[in-house]
């Protein structure tokens, strides 16, 4: 958490995927001072989707793909919302207050919209018209991951993995269905987060250029190891090669 970037490109390959994963890191530059969270806050799920980078960096490998992974917390400012939503610099997530993005002035939210915000989404519009001048039109890939249990909930959320739909829902059924005859998952359904309430990096990005795509969520319980991440990307790449494929 002490260091690192604006984002991270991977350029592994001219295949016709394209990964982006909005939530990779919980990276906060130290002049935030850690929005006032104490660093075992930081690791958990409220600031960053654990292993979801992991993950986009071992589907990358495996598809031969091009992806951008943002590089600082979701805390500092959400690259998965949009600039005029109330959670874009959240005040408190899963309860617990974040103290350094309380009465923030007009001047310190633009601030952190151009210095973090604008840069990652920038990075993610070159890449696409570069596909675009190589008169190739992507299979675009959102990565993310999911805390098993929200705070003062008992039970364990059932969905292994979400597939995420707003635009391209044949896509997302096909998905579905391979999850279903393919894995021992139990797959959700716009589960456990509903793409059509809101989905950014997608609706800005991918949705107006017509691309197919699928935003998925993977339960962070099942994506703790190297192990896990491994076993997870192997069952995943035969479904997007299928899907792409199929296009």
């Amino acid at each position: 958490m002490k260091t690192g970037s604006l984002f991270e490109k991977i350029e592994l390959g001219d295949s016709p995927f394209f990964i982006i994963c909005d939530h990779a890191k919980n990276w906060i530059p130290d002049e935030y001072d850690s929005l006032g969270i104490p660093d075992d806050v930081l690791r958990t799920h409220i600031a960053w989707d654990p292993g979801a980078g992991d993950l986009t960096r071992a589907l990358a490998q495996r598809l031969s793909a091009r992806a951008v992974l943002c590089g600082f917390s979701r805390l500092l400012i959400d690259p998965n919302r949009s600039t005029d939503r109330h959670d874009l610099i959240a005040e408190s997530s899963d309860e617990i207050p974040i103290p350094g993005n309380r009465k923030l002035s007009f001047e310190q939210r633009s601030h952190r919209i151009e210095k973090f915000f604008d840069p990652y989404h920038q990075a993610i519009d070159c890449e696409l018209n570069a596909y675009q001048a190589r008169q190739v039109k992507p299979f675009v890939l959102s990565i993310h991951s999911f805390t098993p249990r929200l705070l003062g909930q008992k039970q364990i959320r059932p969905w292994h993995i979400g597939a995420l739909w707003r635009h391209d829902e044949e896509t997302a059924r096909k998905f579905m269905g391979a999850v279903k005859e393919f894995t021992p998952f139990h797959v959700g359904d716009n589960q456990p987060y509903n793409a059509k309430e809101f989905n950014y990096s997608v609706d800005r990005h991918v949705a107006p250029r017509g691309l197919k795509h699928i935003t998925i969520e993977v339960r962070q319980d099942l994506l703790e190891s190297s192990d896990q991440v491994t076993r997870m990307a192997d069952l995943l790449e035969p479904i997007f090669i299928q899907l792409q494929e199929a296009r």
